[in-house]
């Protein structure tokens, strides 16, 4: 009886060890598994890190590209406002220099050489001879031409391409002159220069 407990007693000792031998095993199995996890998910972290790295360099220097044309882009846009400015000047001081030309002719002739080529533009005399009183007919509306009534010019704007001027006049006259200048060829020559396309009464007051 003593020896079947003693078997009995053996068998599970030996039940025991291999079961201690087993997990053993299997701790050993997992923690290698847990090694190789580790590393893999090392790696794909240093990957990550070498990838973000390599993305973030990218945007630095997209940012730093986009910095250099945003500033190439702001002096372009500088030097074509300047350019414009400059063109719109000149073309705003050839239309003054006109009026000016125009205000100081003495004759009704010299005049008639400053209006622009327009449907439903004309001029007129009292007599054959060319004597005034005489003016021009702007859209059918007749306009009398005076000696010496323009003075200074007292305010301008741009609208499209017409350069509309504003000229004060002499104290007998009761209204200012607007000249509306346009670009184009003459009643009595075809040279592409500024020209009197139509002048408009103004109140005194009025720009």
């Amino acid at each position: 009886m003593k020896k079947n407990y003693k078997t009995y007693a053996f068998l599970i000792l030996l039940i025991i060890a291999v079961l201690a031998i087993m997990d053993g095993l299997n701790n050993s199995n997992a923690a290698d598994e847990l090694r190789t996890e580790k590393e893999r998910l090392a790696e794909e972290a240093a990957s990550f890190k070498n990838e973000y790295e390599i993305k973030s360099k990218m945007l630095d220097e997209a940012r730093k590209e986009n910095k250099d044309l945003e500033e190439s882009l702001s002096e372009l846009e500088k030097e074509i406002e300047s350019l414009r400015s400059t063109v719109e000047y000149k073309e705003f001081a050839a239309a003054v220099r006109e009026v000016d030309t125009y205000k100081a002719v003495q004759t009704f002739e010299e005049a008639n050489g400053f209006i622009a080529l327009k449907e439903g533009v004309g001029s007129y005399t009292i007599d054959t001879e060319g004597n005034c009183p005489c003016g021009f007919g702007f859209n059918y509306k007749g306009f009398e031409w005076m000696r010496n009534a323009v003075l200074d010019l007292k305010a301008f704007r741009i609208e499209n391409d017409k350069i509309l001027l504003t000229y004060h006049t002499a104290e007998d006259i009761k209204q200012d002159y607007q000249f509306v200048m346009v670009k184009g060829p003459g009643r009595f020559d075809r040279e592409e220069k500024w020209r009197i396309d139509e002048i408009k009464l103004m109140e005194k007051g009025d720009k």
